[in-house]
């Protein structure tokens, strides 16, 4: 057993095909099935169910993966802790964040990172709370900020950070704009934009909806806010974002709060449970932390703990 077919069968493993496999480690498919043989001679015993176009691990197969991510982030342990000792000062941190988070948070902290360590490459991937859980799980990223519910089966640590709040938007123009709150029954007539079925955001509308009795009449569906801002600023119905998006927003916005309801989402930092984390990457953390939530990473382990 060697390190290149540990590496093969990982990819294998979490690609679930051969062909996946292959394209992302740039062999060719005989190569990484030549590989998944020899592995699979050597330990005596098959690890994966073979499928028409996909392969699934077997019980052997899990307990190979769970040992060989062990491996992997040891060497991984192992080269950024040598880079330190020898004082190589480059490196890349890599952080994972929803696209809304990215663009009306964390601007501000990612150009003071820059600023002050203009060595360091920031590697930024958007996508959903889902995938990069996952991705910090693999060890891809380096950290991300996320929505909860937070996957306890992945190796990650999951650290509250603050609850941001949801707002009911709606045209200037539109009469019950006049209010200073909204009641459910105000909305019912109003055409909803929303969140595309299946993301996270569309869940958690749908889950506070539900609590306020309201049953909207969905219109449209997008993922970009700033195109459900444009449909809302032309009168073509309401929406409900986080706070942070419409801040500063045109006249023809107004953004409602419900008054015996306050709407929100947990936003988390996903860090993945390594022991031992390079200290660029350590810095960069609490620095994100600290303008996130205003603690640093220990401060929210410890207010972590104290809400179990």
């Amino acid at each position: 057993m060697d390190l290149q077919q540990l590496k093969v069968f990982r990819e294998a493993a979490r690609s679930g095909g051969f062909t996946r496999a292959s394209n992302e480690l740039r062999l060719s498919q005989s190569t990484v099935s030549l590989h998944i043989k020899r592995l699979e001679e050597e330990l005596g015993c098959p690890l994966f169910l073979r499928a028409k176009k996909r392969v699934y691990l077997n019980d052997a197969g899990r307990l190979l993966l769970e040992h060989s991510e062990r491996i992997f982030s040891a060497i991984r342990d192992a080269e950024m802790s040598i880079g330190e000792h020898t004082k190589r000062q480059r490196g890349i941190i890599r952080l994972g964040s929803g696209a809304t988070t990215l663009t009306y948070l964390l601007p501000r902290i990612l150009g003071a990172q820059q600023k002050r360590h203009p060595e360091i490459e920031l590697v930024v991937t958007t996508g959903s709370s889902e995938m990069l859980g996952l991705a910090v799980h693999q060890q891809k990223l380096d950290m991300a900020v996320v929505m909860q519910p937070a996957d306890p089966s992945l190796s990650v640590e999951w650290l509250p950070l603050f609850r941001e709040e949801l707002v009911f938007i709606i045209p200037s123009s539109h009469p019950i704009a006049k209010g200073d709150f909204l009641r459910p029954e105000d909305t019912q007539e109003i055409p909803f934009i929303s969140f595309h079925e299946g993301s996270a955001m569309r869940a958690l509308i749908d889950r506070e909806f539900e609590a306020l009795q309201i049953n909207p009449r969905i219109t449209m569906e997008f993922e970009n806010i700033e195109a459900i801002k444009a449909m809302v600023r032309a009168g073509l119905g309401a929406a409900v974002l986080p706070a942070c998006s419409v801040q500063g927003s045109q006249t023809a916005i107004r953004a409602m709060r419900f008054r015996d309801r306050q709407m929100g989402r947990d936003l988390m930092l996903a860090l993945p449970k390594a022991s031992y984390v390079p200290r660029s990457i350590a810095n960069f953390a609490n620095r994100l932390a600290k303008g996130l939530a205003g603690k640093n990473i220990q401060q929210l382990r410890e207010f972590s703990s104290g809400m179990l």
